[in-house]
């Protein structure tokens, strides 16, 4: 696992600072994109000021990676909300991130896919870290889906990382589409394609 560029700072005030900075720049580049959000927004949306934000960052770089780190969190501070080693658990999780960008409008996409999309070329680190980011997410749906197997509620033969990783392509491809087409169609229709397929493993 790749470290964090911008260690966190010694003492709470500095973590408390660090981290509300973060998630102002996590808001601005999810709502508007990493390239339409300059550090002049994001000092002003965050009321601190430009030497402060480079003592925590050296870097815009360095201040996307802390984004990103925070966008994973996130997600999965939403997943751990539900019992995604049953059956239902995964069908309320999905219908979660579905109302959740409905409350959004259908604007910015997913949290963490939106910003991936948008610099996982520009910079291997990044992308290395985009790439971990996934797996760690994909990673705790494959865990509950090896409980379900544990559980005799998921045949033997089913393979919980291949199925996870495929659930997230498909829910990917939901966002994307729904975030282009502004309604909930898209998302709703990969969803259902992705719980079905699961289920088509249930014993």
């Amino acid at each position: 696992m790749v470290s964090p560029s911008s260690p966190a700072p010694g003492t709470a005030r500095g973590r408390e600072t660090k981290a509300h900075i973060v998630a102002v720049a996590a808001r601005l580049m999810h709502r508007q994109g990493v390239g339409a959000t300059s550090v002049d927004q994001i000092l002003l949306e965050s009321g601190t000021g430009k030497s402060q934000l480079y003592h925590y960052f050296s870097t815009k770089s360095d201040l996307v990676e802390a984004v990103l780190r925070h966008q994973l969190e996130q997600v999965l501070a939403d997943q751990r909300r539900f019992d995604i080693a049953t059956w239902d658990g995964i069908e309320r999780w999905f219908d979660s991130m579905l109302r959740a960008q409905e409350e959004r409008g259908f604007r910015g996409g997913c949290p963490l896919g939106s910003l991936v999309a948008e610099v996982v070329d520009r910079d291997d680190r990044l992308r290395t870290i985009a790439a971990e980011a996934f797996s760690a997410w994909e990673d705790r749906l494959a865990t509950g889906l090896a409980a379900l197997m544990e559980q005799g509620e998921l045949r033997h033969h089913a393979d919980p990382g291949r199925l996870a990783e495929e659930t997230m392509a498909t829910v990917q491809g939901g966002y994307l589409l729904s975030t282009t087409k502004r309604t909930a169609r898209p998302m709703r229709q990969a969803l259902d394609a992705a719980f079905e397929r699961l289920t088509s493993f249930a014993s």
